[in-house]
């Protein structure tokens, strides 16, 4: 069988663990859809092909929905680069996806090869899922003379451009799109980005860097965007802003976002949050998410709100660390601020209320604040941590620490879609060479594992083995990065000790462990 050779013979490489687990995932996968069909995609496939893995499509007529996929079938895509912009029109059912996916043990890549489009991938169909696979361009020239956000003197397509509505990008990996990584706009109701890496997209104007990790507009349903990495792209990591369109309706969770902006010019480090622009923006989730800015940097890390007065926001237990201020909260009319770790060594929060709005109205209580030495380290007028809470009427059973924290605050999260696959994100905050984390919620006994360094994916796994439970010493002391395409003004530096996010991909868990009740998230502090 021509599939299973190709398992055999593939090489081992980024996010390839051995011959064993893909066949089990594979036929574990195949099970779970044996009344649905399976259909096949190759670089060398033909229009004139049936898609089967003897006489494969190519990717332009496995995506234009040929008559013979039904709803809740999968294309599998195999290894090899797929050069040029592609659009999906393939229509899926609720409860019934089209999976477009990743062939176990191969890698495929899609490929913009530096042409000038919207998207590298485009997505205008419904209920499919895209999964797996990875988006880039290998365009070099990443310097533009023209300022603003359409520059037309060298390629700016974005990654993977979402259109249509009830689609799912999960666990697909988008790194140097020429513009920005992930786009999920208001006519894609319902979308839901989860599990991916975005990394290294944009490019550099003369007024600043442009390209974010992800940028989104959203009216009707809600757009999930969970369990995501985003770090070092040119502008910022997740930017929900219009000028006149609209922002209502997200749900952010569980994502590491770090350092972007860091690209660009080196000091040019962007929000790594930023939701806000013209127009209110208004249901807002944003919850368990882990940011992070380099010491020193006088930049915001987070920013809720922008021009206008808006609506709706709930902010639960996210850590929040770096950035001057940390956090800059502009102009809501309800707010629920709970249980959230802000660390800074400078501003921690600026605040700005409404007219007519109280704060005291606010929700905003049991939060946790290290102020890095900083005696005055609220709003604009620079105000203690007392002041602040006698003048807003906030945080009265909050906890305030006038020193840095010390010690070890581990996040690790499960993927929700793959068994196997989970990612960790350390702060570590007494500057350790390396960590020891038990994964034993994380990795079965007995299990094949690799760990990556997102930062230097390309390098293949940090550390790999048997896992024979209990803890793995995580190195902190990193200071390696994967090498961008083309001409960008700044070669990242890694995070280094105090911070690094890592991937994780094991062997299934067995057939009996209820894996998806497990805990969405685990935090372990040490």
């Amino acid at each position: 069988m021509k599939a299973i050779t190709t398992l055999v013979t593939k090489k081992r490489g980024v996010f390839e663990i051995g011959y064993k687990f893909h066949l089990v995932l594979f036929f574990l996968f195949l099970t779970c859809s044996s009344f649905a069909s399976s259909f096949h995609v190759a670089v060398d496939g033909s229009p004139n092909g049936d898609g089967s893995e003897f006489s494969p499509w190519d990717l332009n007529t496995a995506l234009s929905h040929p008559s013979t996929v039904l709803q809740g079938d999968t294309i599998w895509l195999h290894a090899g680069v797929y050069k040029g912009h592609f659009t999906s029109t393939l229509n899926g059912a609720e409860g019934a996806n089209i999976v477009v996916r990743q062939f176990p043990g191969e890698k495929a890549i899609i490929d913009g090869v530096g042409r000038t489009g919207s998207a590298v991938l485009s997505v205008k169909g419904s209920y499919t899922i895209y999964w797996g696979f990875t988006v880039t361009d290998s365009n070099t020239n990443r310097i533009s003379q023209i300022a603003g956000s359409f520059a037309s003197d060298i390629p700016n397509a974005t990654g993977v451009n979402v259109l249509g509505s009830y689609n799912k990008i999960i666990n697909v990996i988008v790194h140097d799109a020429a513009g920005n990584g992930i786009g999920a706009w208001a006519s894609g109701v319902n979308t839901e980005v989860y599990g991916c890496i975005s990394y290294y997209n944009g490019w550099q104007g003369p007024d600043r860097g442009h390209g974010h990790a992800f940028y989104s507009q959203n009216e009707d349903g809600t757009k999930v965007i969970e369990n995501n990495i985003f770090f070092h792209n040119f502008n910022k990591g997740i930017q929900v802003y219009t000028s006149s369109s609209s922002i209502r309706g997200y749900h952010i969770e569980g994502n590491s976002i770090f350092n972007n902006g860091i690209i660009s010019r080196g000091k040019d480090i962007s929000d790594n949050i930023l939701i806000g622009g013209g127009q209110p923006a208004d249901r807002l989730v944003i919850t368990d998410n882990y940011t992070y800015i380099t010491p020193s940097v006088i930049k915001t890390n987070v920013r809720l709100g922008y021009d206008v007065a808006n609506d709706n926001v709930i902010v639960k237990d996210n850590y929040l660390m770096g950035g001057f201020p940390v956090l800059r909260m502009n102009n809501w009319k309800s707010v629920e601020f709970i249980g959230n770790t802000i660390v800074g060594n400078g501003k921690l929060i600026y605040l700005e209320v409404p007219s007519g709005v109280q704060s005291s109205s606010y929700e905003w209580d049991y939060n946790t604040y290290y102020a890095g030495g900083i005696t005055k380290a609220y709003n604009e007028n620079a105000i203690t941590f007392e002041g602040w809470k006698q003048t807003y009427s906030i945080d009265q059973n909050s906890q305030y620490t006038h020193a840095a924290p010390s010690g070890t605050k581990i996040f690790k999260r499960p993927n929700k879609y793959e068994p196997g696959r989970s990612s960790i994100t350390i702060f570590n905050r007494d500057l350790n060479n390396s960590i020891s984390v038990d994964l034993s919620d994380l990795i079965e006994d007995g299990a094949n594992y690799e760990i990556f360094d997102v930062e230097n994916l390309n390098q293949g796994p940090l550390l790999a083995g048997v896992y024979k439970g209990g803890s793995i010493d995580i190195p902190m002391n990193l200071t390696a990065t994967t090498s961008p395409n083309g001409n960008v003004p700044v070669f990242p530096s890694h995070t280094g000790l105090e911070f690094g996010v890592y991937l994780i991909i094991s062997s299934p868990c067995s057939e009996n462990d209820n894996y998806y009740t497990r805990n969405k998230e685990t935090v372990t502090e040490k």
